[in-house]
């Protein structure tokens, strides 16, 4: 008989919060949580065990929040418009007890004592990441963030220190209404300090490794990053106040960050789909073949 592998073992739900605790999640927490389920392995009962694990490892005091991101070139319906960050944020965003927040395309799904504050008015806020925001109430309720088999690219909460910084990158755009707004068909809205193309975002772990500001640990297969959403933030928003372009990458064959170092009128939008970005690592964005 085949001896089963450490790649290939079955990873089940006491697996899950035995390296959530030593990730130090625990009862009470607020955990902003973003994933990956194939970079696990096989876990028994997929993504709905990860959610349980979770759900249960912070208990009825506590409150899971997940990014439950979407394309701007359609018109977003909270009820109906799927998650485009991955399986466990698409089944989490489902759940009957679940609420997401209101916005065309930074929506966070919530479970917990304090997800319906959370995701409270996302639709008034000036931006999308920025202060009222799902995304700065994490910080000011002194939550946490996960990156659960993914890396910083996919961390949302960059985007809250960029506009909390006054990133002068970020842009305007019109994208077609949401559901939620009164006639909304054949309507648009304009989206202030939007965050498009591609950053740098990766090296921001060596930053808070040095400043002992991240835990690092493993669920099943996948490496996990866990960090306290207010250091993260000092420590974004001082490297921003010394270099602006930090988290701006210097790859001059990078479309986006390479007309923002040279101070060009812009990234040649003409490359991309509709969705309107270049980066092939975006959560919800994909390059057109070249």
């Amino acid at each position: 008989m085949k001896r089963m592998t450490e790649t290939t073992r079955i990873i089940n739900k006491d697996d899950i919060k035995n390296s959530l605790s030593l990730l130090e999640i625990k009862k009470g927490d607020i955990v902003l949580v973003h994933s990956a389920l194939s970079s696990i392995g096989h876990v028994d009962g997929g993504a709905d065990t990860v959610i349980d694990a979770l759900l249960e490892t912070v208990g009825d005091e506590g409150t899971i929040v997940m990014s439950s991101l979407t394309n701007w070139d359609k018109a977003f319906d909270a009820k109906t418009s799927p998650s485009a960050v991955g399986k466990i944020s698409e089944t989490f965003r489902k759940r009957e007890n679940a609420v997401r927040s209101l916005h065309p395309v930074h929506s966070v799904a919530a479970i917990g004592k304090s997800a319906e504050y959370i995701v409270a008015g996302h639709d008034t806020c000036e931006t999308g990441c920025g202060m009222g925001t799902p995304y700065m109430k994490i910080h000011d309720l002194g939550g946490k963030i996960m990156l659960l088999g993914v890396d910083m690219d996919r961390n949302t909460f960059m985007h809250t220190i960029e506009v909390a910084a006054d990133a002068k990158y970020l842009i305007q755009i019109e994208i077609p209404a949401p559901t939620y707004i009164e006639n909304w068909k054949n309507k648009t809205i304009t989206l202030n300090k939007f965050p498009p193309g591609h950053r740098d975002f990766i090296s921001f772990t060596s930053l808070l490794r040095k400043k002992n500001a991240i835990l690092e640990g493993m669920i099943g297969n996948a490496a996990v990053k866990v960090m306290d959403a207010g250091k993260a933030y000092k420590i974004g928003i001082g490297l921003l106040e010394e270099d602006p372009l930090s988290f701006i990458c210097h790859n001059t064959n990078c479309n986006f960050c390479d007309a923002v170092r040279t101070k060009s009128k812009g990234a040649d939008m003409s490359k991309y789909l509709c969705n309107g970005c270049g980066d092939t690592n975006c959560e919800i964005c994909v390059v057109t073949a070249q």
